[in-house]
């Protein structure tokens, strides 16, 4: 159905028939399901293989004898797949109804609001949640004492240092793989928005 659609797309306009309103309204109608179709689908799939990952964290935490570390990282990351769940229906609730224009442009903002929640969450919550992640790991370790022993000043700026690097690198983390899965669709969505605009001027 996919490529029926793209071909209608990329070679239907050719004729005079093609550019009459119902028709071309039905179009971007069809295309913009499927794209939203595939970003719903994307999420889903994207959202579930985290509950695999806790798991595996959580059986490989026990194995090396770190049971509150496991239970601590499966816990994060099973809430961060509920968080994403009730993300995922904030965009089911817009209705396409018969106002495709509005519907995309709604869905789009929404899409990039919740994008924008998810770069405040990975700058503020990677460095807050993972460092006392790193103090359960090294807890009672050679590092930790040696740590431990270092004058209350040192230890502020090396938590400090450790907490902007995790916040930068955990927001370029999540900035490049939305790109990577997301992006595409995206942009699609962006070029049926200015396409629709353009219509309308005429």
């Amino acid at each position: 159905m996919e490529r029926s659609i793209e071909n209608i797309w990329k070679e239907g306009f050719e004729s005079d028939k093609s550019f009459e309103l119902p028709l071309v309204k039905d179009l971007y109608t069809r295309k913009s399901k499927l794209i939203i179709d595939k970003i719903k689908s994307t999420s889903k799939w994207d959202n579930l293989s985290l509950i695999p990952m806790a798991i595996f964290l959580f059986g490989l935490f026990t194995f090396l004898s770190k049971v509150i570390l496991g239970i601590y990282v499966a816990a994060l990351i099973l809430l961060l797949f509920f968080l994403n769940k009730r993300m995922m229906k904030k965009l089911d609730q817009f209705d396409a109804g018969s106002n495709t224009y509005q519907y995309l442009t709604t869905y789009y903002t929404q899409l990039k609001i919740i994008q924008k929640f998810y770069i405040k969450l990975m700058a503020i919550g990677i460095p807050v949640f993972i460092i006392p992640a790193y103090w359960m790991y090294f807890l009672e370790t050679p590092m930790m004492i040696d740590f431990m022993g270092l004058g209350i000043y040192f230890q502020i700026i090396i938590v400090a240092v450790t907490a902007s690097l995790l916040s930068g690198l955990g927001v370029l983390c999540y900035k490049l793989s939305t790109h990577l899965v997301y992006g595409k669709l995206t942009t699609r969505i962006e070029e049926i928005i200015n396409d629709m605009e353009e219509l309308m001027k005429i």
